[in-house]
């Protein structure tokens, strides 16, 4: 059952409910800029266009804020944060590094996904690259906002902290959408591999699962099996009969 999809197909006919998907839909993506801000310490060997200029100027786009305008509002008692400044210094420097990799690999000819998110530095025993982009990432970077939050650093707390939750949401979208579109693809298969066995009658035991409503069989039975030219009248078919020949 497709509950939540006809249930957004509802929300989306009402003029309410496509104000408040465009108005998700725009967090989603200022929140994909902090994303880009802070996965380039984490991560190596991106994809062309997920580590795309475009998205790395929206990256420095969100930490700038921090450093300029947003660190003078949020620093406490005119005292500037420097580490925000550095931190901001060091994403240029990092995505230049990453695209001059990105580069040399289509030099060579290396093959590479273009929207490869990255591989992770870190590296935990019995976890999954999948575990550590969900869970392991975001919640590193809140523990350094709580630290930054302990120095009174409040730019670089909220960056840190904007940046965890941003890359949490992501990544769980992003997991959840590439888990639907190969669910999509097994079920494609099946339906094609045990389509002969499902019109047979065969159980659901036998055909993965797949199953037609025997009502619906039956229809496509009909349909298989209906010769249209035995309706034809007998002049008009001694007509087509000489066309063809």
């Amino acid at each position: 059952m497709k509950i939540g999809k006809v249930g957004f197909q509802y929300a989306t006919a009402t003029e309410p409910g496509r104000l408040i998907f465009g108005i998700l839909m725009l967090i989603h993506w200022v929140l994909s800029w902090f994303v880009m801000s802070v996965v380039v310490f984490f991560r190596r060997d991106f994809g062309e266009r997920y580590l795309s200029w475009i998205n790395i100027i929206f990256g420095m786009t969100a930490v700038g804020f921090f450093t300029g305008l947003g660190n003078w509002l949020l620093s406490s008692g005119g005292h500037m944060s420097k580490i925000i400044e550095i931190a901001s210094d060091l994403v240029v420097i990092l995505s230049v590094y990453h695209r001059v990799i990105i580069w040399r690999k289509n030099k060579t000819g290396k093959l590479w996904h273009s929207y490869n998110p990255g591989r992770s530095w870190i590296q935990i025993p019995g976890l999954s690259q999948e575990a550590v982009a969900k869970w392991v990432e975001p919640f590193l970077l809140f523990a350094l906002a709580y630290v930054a939050s302990i120095y009174h650093d409040q730019p670089l707390r909220l960056w840190l902290f904007i940046g965890g939750f941003a890359l949490l949401v992501h990544e769980q979208v992003s997991f959840y959408m590439q888990r639907q579109r190969i669910l999509d693809m097994r079920d494609a298969r099946i339906e094609s591999m045990m389509w002969s066995q499902v019109m047979a009658g065969k159980p659901v035991q036998q055909t993965a699962g797949y199953s037609l409503a025997k009502s619906n069989i039956e229809i496509i039975n009909q349909m298989t099996g209906h010769d249209p030219f035995k309706e034809l009248p007998e002049d008009v078919a001694s007509i087509l009969d000489k066309e063809v020949a």
